[in-house]
């Protein structure tokens, strides 16, 4: 008993241990086949990398930037556009001839301009807001001067008014007294004095009437004038608001949008017409 039981155990010993043999050499086995076939996989054909380049091409040609400043966004899209032809010119299968090469040059190189002077445009913007708060303040300082000065012309006039219109009173005041004592004084000397008086006083009521009239007239003449100087002031700087609220409202809107579009399309063309022009193996052959 004792012996058949040490026999069995070798036994069941020598089959775990061929069993253990099978089974790793069975898992790196599958773990090589899943590796090429992995690769086999991952590998994509010639016609693939073309279909997938165009539409990345594409896709970045309709790309549109969030928020301004856009240029912020240039230097990642130019990278991820070199890198998408990058990845087209450098497949197995794929060759590159001079005409693609200065097509594909020139693109990149037009579209480097548009963008720089996208750039320069783009740092007008904080320029323009801040010309832009400095008018709207000018214009509410013009507006708290034209009411300032405004009321402190009309104070006065009011105030010239008033003094005119009571000397006006006590003139007239006056001339009735002297009409009076004229008519009252018999003695000649007296009479031709009295006379005299009221004849003084009437050119003086004739002198302060006209002098009103003509600080009403005046009053009106400078309170146009007040107002013509304002409204010319406060037309100019609304004016220069409204050209530099279209300026920023330009900067506001993506306006390389159609420039990119542009290259992305050159790019697409350049890529199909070297396509047509080259015998190409499919890299999966």
């Amino acid at each position: 008993m004792s012996y058949s039981s040490k026999s069995g155990s070798r036994h069941n010993s020598g089959a775990k241990i061929q069993s253990s043999k099978q089974k790793k050499t069975k898992t790196k086995k599958t773990k090589t086949d899943a590796k090429y076939l992995k690769e086999e996989i991952a590998k994509p054909t010639l016609q693939e990398t073309i279909e997938k380049t165009l539409a990345n091409i594409e896709r970045l040609g309709r790309q549109v930037f969030a928020l301004s400043p856009f240029s912020q966004y240039y230097n990642d899209w130019l990278v991820n556009l070199r890198q998408t032809v990058l990845e087209f010119e450098t497949t197995p299968g794929v060759r590159v001839d001079e005409t693609y090469t200065k097509e594909r040059d020139q693109a990149f190189l037009d579209i480097q301009t548009v963008l720089a002077e996208q750039r320069m445009q783009e740092t007008t913007l904080a320029e323009s807001e801040k010309t832009l708060y400095k008018i709207n303040r000018n214009i509410g300082t013009i507006e708290t001067e034209y009411t300032e000065k405004s009321q402190m012309l009309k104070n006065k006039h009011n105030t010239d008014i008033q003094q005119l219109t009571n000397q006006i009173k006590t003139l007239k005041e006056d001339i009735e007294k002297q009409k009076k004592l004229k008519f009252g004084v018999f003695q000649f000397n007296a009479k031709k004095t009295a006379t005299k008086e009221l004849e003084q006083t009437q050119q003086t009521l004739t002198n302060t009437t006209k002098q009103l009239e003509e600080t009403q007239q005046n009053f009106t003449t400078e309170q146009n004038k007040l107002h013509e100087n304002y409204s010319l002031k406060k037309q100019e700087l609304s004016t220069k608001i409204d050209t530099l609220h279209k300026e920023i409202d330009q900067l506001e809107i993506d306006t390389s949008k159609e420039a990119r579009k542009k290259t992305c399309t050159h790019l697409s063309n350049a890529i199909n017409e070297q396509i047509k022009r080259l015998p190409v193996t499919n890299s999966s052959n």
